[in-house]
């Protein structure tokens, strides 16, 4: 039987899987027993993603030798990869206790953690490995990850930046570079070590999807396409590297290759998942079924898809929204025949016949740019709040009263891409005659405060603007003209029918589009885009001309907005 097993191991080396499966089952089937056979069998079922197969003949090894280092480790493995996470932890812990010292299992540990969304587990537990080999394949780029999902860029480019002095042809070192300078929203830094990475033979999917975001990022579309296909190409079916590519066809408003993946969204880890406790509409006649319709973003994009559910209301014989407690209302009254709810309790069996992702909508509805309404205006701010926000906007003098926000998401939707710094804001903070008004939803008291001592200016602010999302919509309504980075405030106003202009970045997220000056959502909104990467400076001249031409050619009640709602 050893002799058997032996040929086994020599044919799995060379590549034979097939005869080297047959020999460990034939020596099972002699000796059902024999742990070595159950073992080498496993594995290499392991390597081949057979894993339930895999799962039986490991834990019979386990179970002939529980000391059997490789046996617990392997059979920790394979239960890594079907997601039976508490049992790999068990087989990892055993494994720990029997080799206290070895880098492998305190790898694992940290895959099983950076799996459970625990990066800081990951990391103590990477760092351990580190210290004991720190050119494990993987190791690196594993642990550069859990320091960048932590915000830990710094530290992590200086230890790469170190590495780099000695292993300056290393792959990894050069892809963990890249990896952090881009998840640092520096992408003209990252760049370079990615394309010398390249030129090393680096060509794995996980390298080619982030080498295409660079690109993307920088604007180098066509590039960043070749890499999310060869990525592809590397490993079919890899899920990021759709997901990616399908932003980049909706960035060229190439919609209906956009959309095809678009829905990848719904089973993202980062993201909690809705019950599926009903059918999914997936485009047919709705027909009088009972539909519901729930949000799953952000509260931009919950507004911006919202415009296709004047369509859906129509079509579905009853129609439930669930939607953000800070837009139920602004929705009750825009869309009247639908029951809007800011949750959807423990429903019937039969109240509802299909449900849909609010974002899954466009698919359907928006495949080509003439699939866009030309609408002016879907939402409907409450009349008395804009009647009372005009009064006081009025009390503050004669000239065009402009609602402005200047900074946007967080640090992983690229706040600082797409965020410009009040005090950058000058030429267009110095129209003579004009009012400003503070619609920034964070507080940014000290800002405003330096802006105005700087500018000679007032920015006029109200609390309530940041606290009541329909007081935000009503002064929306009020004032003559918003000015914006990327932020929320872009769909409020453009989903109210309002004039808005977009202050955005080289590269923007999808919604924006890569270039033009409209926005096929809203046909209100007019783009203002960074000549090149990071170049504010052209974009605010050019916004701050603009604006002054506006301003001198702007009829007195070019402002007024009808508040009956669209039909």
């Amino acid at each position: 039987m050893a002799t058997l097993l032996g040929d086994a191991a020599s044919l799995q080396a060379a590549g034979d899987d097939i005869v080297a499966e047959r020999l460990c089952r034939l020596v099972i089937a002699m000796q059902p027993g024999n742990a070595d056979a159950h073992f080498r069998l496993g594995s290499l079922l392991g390597r081949q993603n057979r894993a339930d197969e895999a799962l039986l003949h490991l834990s019979r090894a386990v179970e002939k030798n529980p000391q059997w280092l490789e046996a617990q480790v392997a059979l920790g493995n394979v239960h890594l990869l079907k997601g039976r996470l508490d049992a790999a932890q068990d087989c990892y812990a055993a494994a720990l206790r029997l080799a206290p010292s070895n880098p492998t299992i305190f790898f694992n540990l940290g895959m099983l953690a950076q799996s459970r969304l625990d990066y800081k587990t990951a990391l103590a537990n990477f760092e351990q490995a580190y210290a004991l080999a720190p050119r494990m394949d993987g190791l690196l780029k594993n642990l550069t990850r859990a320091q960048v999902e932590l915000g830990q860029f710094e530290v992590a480019e200086r230890r790469l930046l170190e590495l780099a002095t000695v292993r300056p042809d290393d792959p990894e070192v050069l892809f963990s570079l890249g990896y952090t300078l881009q998840n640092a929203h520096r992408p003209e830094h990252a760049v370079g070590y990615f394309e010398r990475a390249r030129t090393l033979g680096s060509k794995d999917a996980d390298f080619l999807l982030n080498f295409g975001i660079v690109l993307r990022d920088l604007g180098r579309i066509d590039e960043a396409m070749r890499c999310f296909d060869d990525a592809l190409a590397a490993k079919p079916k890899f899920e990021p590297a759709l997901w990616h590519r399908s932003l980049a066809f909706l960035l060229q408003h190439d919609f209906v290759r956009g959309w095809a993946h678009y829905d990848l969204r719904l089973i993202s880890k980062d993201r909690p998942q809705q019950p599926q406790s009903h059918p999914q509409w997936r485009g047919q006649k709705a027909g009088g079924a009972r539909l519901l319709i729930y949000g799953e973003q952000g509260l931009g994009d919950e507004i911006m898809f919202a415009s296709c559910l004047p369509e859906m209301i129509a079509a579905s014989g009853r129609c439930t929204v669930e939607c953000s407690p800070k837009l139920q209302a602004l929705f009750q009254r825009s869309f009247p025949q639908a029951e809007i709810r800011s949750s959807v309790p423990a429903l019937h069996g039969d109240a509802i016949d299909t449900q849909v992702a609010m974002g899954s909508l466009p698919q359907y509805l928006r495949k080509t740019a003439a699939d866009f309404p030309r609408h002016q205006g879907y939402l409907c701010a409450d009349p008395a709040r804009v009647a009372a926000w005009r009064q006081r906007l009025s009390a503050l003098g004669a000239g065009p009263k402009i609602g402005i926000s200047w900074r946007g998401g967080s640090y992983k939707s690229r706040s600082p891409v797409r965020s410009l710094p009040l005090d950058a804001w000058g030429p267009i903070l110095q129209l003579s005659g004009a009012y400003f008004v503070d619609l920034q939803y964070t507080d940014c008291s000290d800002e405003v405060n330096e802006a105005a001592k700087r500018f000679g200016i007032n920015i006029h602010r109200w609390p309530e603007l940041r606290e009541d999302f329909e007081e935000t919509a009503a002064a929306v309504c009020a004032v003559d003209l918003v000015i914006s980075v990327c932020t929320t405030l872009i769909h409020v106003s453009g989903a109210l029918g309002r004039p808005v202009w977009i202050m955005a970045p080289f590269s923007p997220e999808w919604r924006y589009g890569l270039r033009g000056d409209g926005m096929p959502w809203y046909p209100s909104a007019r783009v203002f885009r960074q000549p090149s990467y990071g170049a504010w400076a052209p974009l605010i001249a050019d916004v701050a001309q603009s604006l002054r031409a506006w301003r001198d050619d702007k009829p007195d009640a070019s402002h007024q907005l009808s508040l009956k709602r669209p039909e």
